[in-house]
């Protein structure tokens, strides 16, 4: 018995000692600086999380890059520039006409030219003396405007002046026989440079100019201190000479001619009228020539071959005269200050010369008869 337990103790003390070594030998032992296992999972590596960044950002920067390309393209389109005139010599002082310009939108029937927004006359220090402001089309249209600025020294034989000249072209638009624009006059009094009167619309054009070198020049003294500046002016069958008189001393514009005064601002004047090189007439016709200018109760007939030999020798008009404003304008026409010479229908007779024979001739028939041009 006794043998038998030691043998028993035996084997169970062998049976602990390997049990010992193989827990020793299977039991992990940690590693210094190593990771443990559930740090092992992948990690993005930053320069694909960058990667990805970009990527996901990517439709944003394209937006943004076309907005950019669009703001480009727009300041492009609509930057400003200037153009300086000058500078005029007037009364021992030095004058510049600034003109400050964009270029109008594509699409517009104006695409790619110059549009005026804005002009100012600055004297030798650069302060502004006068300014007018124009619109601008921001919006792509097939309609549009586009303003133009002209300027030159206007010579007399009692004073020197700044002449201004201002269009519109306007598309699409109604021919015209003659273009309108407007014309003002600047010079000196008392020392003080200013406006002789708000622009004057007139649907013809100034004579004695020369576009060359920006030189007017007036049609001649009238007395002491005024000379007459002279407008072609479109009266609707032909073109009557219309002369305006420049007061250098007062500084102000005025009819050059003394009418008997009729209703409101009109006045019945006889004046010169250009000759016509635009005469389309027929083989052979008649119109109805009066004596003298209205009333006429027994016309005459005058017979106006294809060569027959035509003079205009002066009209009757019923002009109307308007100065204008000399203060620029508040809003946003920049014309609603201006004046004009307009011819009415009320009273329109023309006298003309056909063969040798003379006589007023006053009605629509008539004109046509003779071929002169009409408004259309």
């Amino acid at each position: 018995m006794r043998t038998l337990s030691i043998a028993a103790i035996a084997v169970l003390l062998v049976v602990l000692v390997e049990g010992a070594w193989w827990a020793s030998k299977n039991r992990p032992h940690p590693t210094a600086g190593k990771p443990s296992p559930q740090l092992l999972s992948p990690i993005p590596k930053p320069v694909l999380a960058s990667a990805n960044l970009s990527q996901a950002s990517a439709p944003a920067a394209t937006g943004a890059m076309a907005v950019s390309t669009a703001t480009s393209t727009a300041t492009t389109t609509s930057a400003e520039t200037e153009q300086r005139l000058g500078p005029f010599s007037i009364a021992g002082a030095d004058y510049t006409v600034v003109l400050k310009k964009k270029k109008c939108l594509p699409g517009s029937m104006q695409a790619g030219a110059d549009t005026v927004v804005a002009m100012e006359i600055r004297d030798a220090a650069g302060n502004i003396l006068y300014q007018k402001t124009f619109p601008y089309q921001t919006a792509n249209t097939e309609f549009s405007d586009a303003w133009f600025v002209s300027a030159g020294i206007l010579a007399g034989a009692n004073g020197t002046g700044l002449l201004v000249s201002y269009d519109l072209d306007s598309e699409p638009s109604a021919p015209e026989p003659d273009s309108s624009g407007w014309y003002q006059v600047f010079g000196v009094v008392d020392g003080k440079f200013r406006p002789f009167s708000g622009p004057i619309l007139v649907q013809g054009s100034l004579m004695s100019s020369d576009s060359s070198n920006k030189q007017f020049k007036t049609a001649g003294p009238l007395d002491s201190h005024s000379d007459a500046l002279k407008f072609k002016v479109w009266a609707h069958h032909f073109r009557l000479i219309y002369p305006v008189r420049v007061d250098w001393k007062e500084g102000k514009l005025s009819p050059a001619q003394a009418c008997d005064k009729a209703a409101g601002s009109s006045s019945l004047c006889r004046y010169a009228v250009a000759p016509e090189d635009d005469r389309r007439a027929g083989d052979l016709t008649f119109v109805q020539l009066c004596p003298d200018a209205s009333p006429c109760d027994r016309p005459e007939r005058a017979l106006v071959k294809k060569d027959s030999k035509l003079e205009l020798l002066g009209c009757e008009a019923d002009v109307k005269w308007s100065e204008g404003r000399i203060t620029p304008p508040s809003g946003n026409d920049p014309m609603d200050d201006q004046g004009g010479i307009g011819v009415g229908l009320e009273h329109l007779e023309l006298m003309v010369r056909i063969d040798g024979k003379e006589g007023w001739m006053r009605t629509d028939e008539d004109f046509t008869a003779l071929g002169l041009p009409f408004e259309q």
